[in-house]
């Protein structure tokens, strides 16, 4: 076998082959097998399958939040690349390959001429002279053929269309070796060249070219390789630039449609194009909405804290007033200032001043309303007792205090002296000053400051008003203008009569207790005022003296004196207070 280059053939020689094989010049070929594209398809074969897996490698996990390659990285970038790559040069190489075949200047193929048998199916011909065949068989499998055994040993297939036209150039074959061989023995240059299309017969026209014929190859078959890549890259670019973003859009629509927060940090872990609108607006919304379902402030206060620098800040304002308003409103149905209070420390920045000073008035509205109900006092009451809950209301303080000024009486030695005059005179022990002492007036005034607290507790929750008894005011002492006082003056007068008693024989004072009333604030304005004055007649027809000693006697009418007199007092207050 000879290997003979195309290219490096003289002109002469190039077209004289060129011509016999597309049969306008001799020798005309005894067998033509036009050449398999077989390696073409299978490069295109080989393309087909790499881009099936492009295409798998791009569809996995595109679209899903929870897949590891739901967006390519750079690793997979490369991966795609160096597979469009090598699919691309697999099409340009088929595309090469069946290009070679129609572009060629000669006809490519195997052929059997009557001096050689030239395989052309490439620029570089295998040759075999026909003179070296020593053995010619038909054979028909794979295909109809000839198999044609070399001097050299080596076995040359040729097919054709059928056994017959095998057979047919078997027999021509045996021929042109005769011919051949005789044409070597007379060194014919002539009939060699009309047996032999690639034999040199050192003749050319004289007119026509003379430069040997030159492959014509294109920049992209000389580069293949790096065209190949620039596609790769250039495809692989645009495909994942295009997969990612379909996928990434295809992921914030799941995420934003399940608006959970762990969907949304599945989609901050895969680093979608829209992290920052997830990270900074969507999630913390969507956990301001979980902070807001548990229904207390401190969830939306521990939540704001974690997130200073969100941008849904308003939203979060909102979220948390609202919730704030909530616990406000909460403490108002309570009706008491205590909730309030609580709210202020619990909340110290709640930035509801308004709203607090709003509520706190129609708490002490509402007790107003509710004491006057009930009471029904008169406009003088009513104007006080608003303007003592307005001054709770302002200075935040609910204490008053009620206070006892008793005067030195004017008349009871009088009292004693006309008891001492009386027939019924029994001893000093019934002297009036016995009984009518600044202990017995004390524990008087003691049970009546405790009446007064009892009936401002029941009628104002204590941190509105709570009434407290307080020391005695001495004869010149001023009133305490530091919180509202209820002040009540008052002295035992005696009435200038008497009451004697035979059983047991005794005499009795008569008293009259003037009560002057006067609750005063500490604001300056006009004070509430009121009096009253018990005459205290003794009635012995009420008095029980069975069992009782003269002394024992004297006492208990004594202390039914100061009792109904203190009652009439107790009377008096609740009348206008309550």
């Amino acid at each position: 076998m000879q290997r003979v280059d195309f290219y490096r053939l003289t002109r002469p020689v190039q077209e004289r082959f060129a011509a016999a094989t597309r049969g306008t010049a001799p020798p005309a070929p005894l067998v033509f097998r036009a050449p398999r594209r077989t390696t073409a398809w299978l490069w295109l074969g080989a393309s087909a399958a790499l881009a099936v897996v492009t295409g798998v490698l791009l569809r996995a996990g595109a679209g899903n939040v929870e897949s590891p390659v739901a967006l390519h990285g750079v690793k997979m970038f490369v991966v795609i690349a160096v597979l469009l790559a090598t699919t691309s040069y697999g099409v340009i190489h088929a595309l090469a390959i069946l290009r070679s075949l129609e572009v060629a200047p000669y006809r490519p193929g195997t052929y059997v001429f009557p001096a050689c048998v030239v395989d052309a199916n490439d620029p570089s011909f295998s040759v075999w002279p026909i003179a070296d065949v020593q053995a010619v068989e038909t054979v028909t499998a794979p295909a109809a053929g000839l198999s044609l055994r070399m001097r050299d040993g080596a076995h040359v297939a040729v097919s054709s269309g059928s056994l017959e036209e095998a057979k047919r150039t078997e027999a021509a074959i045996a021929a042109s070796r005769q011919i051949v061989e005789q044409a070597l023995v007379d060194e014919d240059p002539h009939r060699l060249a009309a047996l032999d299309p690639l034999h040199d017969s050192a003749m050319s026209s004289p007119i026509g070219p003379t430069d040997p014929m030159r492959p014509v190859n294109p920049l992209w078959m000389r580069l293949d390789w790096a065209v190949a890549v620039v596609l790769g890259l250039a495809l692989g670019l645009s495909l994942e630039s295009a997969r990612n973003a379909a996928s990434d859009q295809a992921m914030f629509r799941t995420v934003t449609a399940s608006a959970s927060i762990p969907a949304y940090k599945m989609y901050l872990a895969q680093g979608g194009r829209r992290s920052g609108e997830i990270r900074d607006v969507l999630l913390p919304r969507t956990e301001l909405r979980a902070a807001v379902a548990e229904n207390t402030v401190e969830a939306i206060q521990a939540f704001a804290a974690a997130h200073p620098d969100t941008k849904v800040g308003p939203e979060i304002d909102l979220a948390l007033r609202s919730a704030l308003l909530a616990q406000l409103d909460k403490a108002r149905k309570t009706g008491t200032v205590a909730a309030l209070d609580d709210f202020t420390r619990r909340y110290p920045n709640s930035k509801l001043d308004a709203e607090l000073a709003a509520t706190r008035h129609s708490i002490y509205a509402q007790a107003f309303e509710t004491w006057k109900r009930k009471a029904k006092p008169s406009t003088a009451s009513s104007s006080f007792v608003e303007r003592l809950l307005g001054w709770a209301e302002k200075s935040r303080s609910s204490v008053c205090e009620v206070r006892f000024r008793p005067l030195p009486s004017k008349t009871l030695f009088e009292a004693d002296a006309k008891t001492q005059k009386s027939e019924h005179f029994p001893g000093v022990d019934a002297l009036p000053s016995v009984y009518i002492t600044a202990n017995a007036l004390h524990a008087r005034e003691q049970r009546i400051s405790q009446e007064v607290a009892e009936a401002f507790a029941a009628n104002f929750a204590s941190d509105i008003l709570a009434m407290r008894p307080a020391d005695s005011l001495g004869i010149d002492t001023p009133i305490p203008h530091g919180v509202p006082t209820l002040a009540i003056e008052y002295s035992p007068e005696w009435s200038h009569t008497t009451t004697a008693s035979e059983k047991p024989l005794t005499v009795f004072a008569n008293f009259n207790f003037p009560f002057d009333i006067t609750f005063v604030l500490p604001d300056g304005s006009p004070p509430l005022k009121s009096s009253t004055r018990a005459w205290r007649t003794v009635e012995l027809w009420r008095m029980k003296r069975e069992g009782l000693s003269r002394e024992d006697f004297q006492k208990e009418v004594y202390d039914w004196v100061l009792d109904g007199a203190f009652d009439q007092l107790d009377k008096r207050l609740m009348a206008i207070l309550f």
